[in-house]
């Protein structure tokens, strides 16, 4: 079968790689659409990603193969890729955290035991089979492969603490940021306020429903002055892991607010601890999602209340990711929207 694999700094090859068996507890699902993240461009442009099958993690497809020991599965079924339930076993499980359980987090950027040693840029991928959630009747088949990113914002949100009637402010909108706005909203923040440097961005999380949207350091806080508590965001998101974008985070947060870290920075960044030490903040990671946060996705994009058909790009084959990558590294792909690769085109 074909899959496309990196193997130097912006040069992707199609390869031939041997299809994927049904190993006990395992599915083998043929991708219909797999998504293209911002690490997946940034991979692009390093030449290597760890692990590889990182290297499209958000897909959906069709099961065409089911393993030994596996029940609630069959042939034909549309699934989306998502996180297993916590294992119960190791010593973060045993000490009552199955939400930081590492074998989650492992399967999760597929460097669990079943992994295929490639992601969903491929025609058929092996996963285990408590990975794969079933679709509803209601999400299209294109909006499918937007869930995981869907997913991440949702878990962001739940580790936010974000209470009805909250002020909120998410720096950076790409996917990500575009996705908690629309998460936060859901949840009841009373008032959203974006902040990015691109114009087009801007007004993209506008139309999905932020209260107003503005230039790093132009306004934000202003705006944020004159909502209901005056005192800044109660609760902020850095969703754009760029640099300076957490210190942005920070001093838009009101004494006592919370500031989620969303975006995985590639680089080193730093926060004035003065100012975490004199607002009381409290800094908060979010890592990926859970299988609550991907149940609550589908739940909410079944009944059309979570919109993501405006962050959906244009859908091409394996033969165009390269070029496709290339393009939105350069700076000239669709503002806040997601590109979708069909390995069978």
């Amino acid at each position: 079968m074909r899959c496309a694999r990196l193997t130097g700094p912006r040069t992707v090859e199609i390869v031939d790689i041997p299809e994927p068996d049904a190993a006990p507890g395992t599915v083998v699902v043929a991708i219909g659409s797999c998504s293209v993240s911002a690490s997946d461009v940034e991979a692009f442009e390093r030449g290597s990603i760890d692990p590889v099958s990182w290297f499209g993690h958000g897909w959906t497809g069709s099961v065409v193969a089911i393993g030994d020991g596996v029940r609630g599965r069959f042939e034909g079924e549309r699934v989306v890729v998502g996180a297993p339930p916590a294992c119960g076993r190791c010593s973060t499980c045993r000490a009552g955290h199955p939400g930081n359980c590492p074998e989650v987090v492992a399967a999760i950027v597929g460097a669990d035991e079943w992994s295929s040693g490639h992601g969903g840029f491929a025609e058929r991928i092996r996963v285990d089979a408590r990975r794969v959630h079933r679709l509803p009747e209601g999400v299209p088949d294109e909006d499918a492969a937007l869930v995981e990113a869907a997913a991440v914002a949702a878990h962001a949100v739940e580790r936010s603490g974000l209470r009805v009637g909250d002020v909120v402010a998410v720096v950076g909108a790409g996917t990500i940021g575009l996705l908690v706005a629309e998460v936060a909203r859901l949840a009841g923040a009373a008032r959203v306020v974006a902040v990015d440097p691109d114009a087009d961005r801007r007004e993209l999380a506008c139309e999905l429903g932020a209260d107003a949207a503005f230039n790093p350091g132009d306004g934000a806080a202003a705006w944020l002055d004159r909502t209901a508590t005056g005192v800044g965001a109660d609760v902020v998101f850095d969703a754009a892991g760029r640099p300076g974008s957490l210190a942005d985070a920070v001093r838009l947060a009101r004494r006592g607010g919370t500031v989620v870290a969303v975006s995985v920075a590639s680089h080193d960044t730093a926060v004035v601890p003065a100012l975490l030490l004199d607002r009381e903040l409290d800094l908060k990671g979010s890592l990926g999602y859970r299988v609550g946060d991907v149940e609550r996705v589908l739940t909410l994009m079944a009944d059309d209340r979570l919109r993501v058909d405006r962050l959906r790009g244009v859908s091409l084959g394996l033969d165009g990711l390269a070029a496709a990558l290339a393009e939105i590294a350069d700076g000239r792909g669709a503002v806040g929207a997601r590109r979708l690769v069909d390995p069978a085109r």
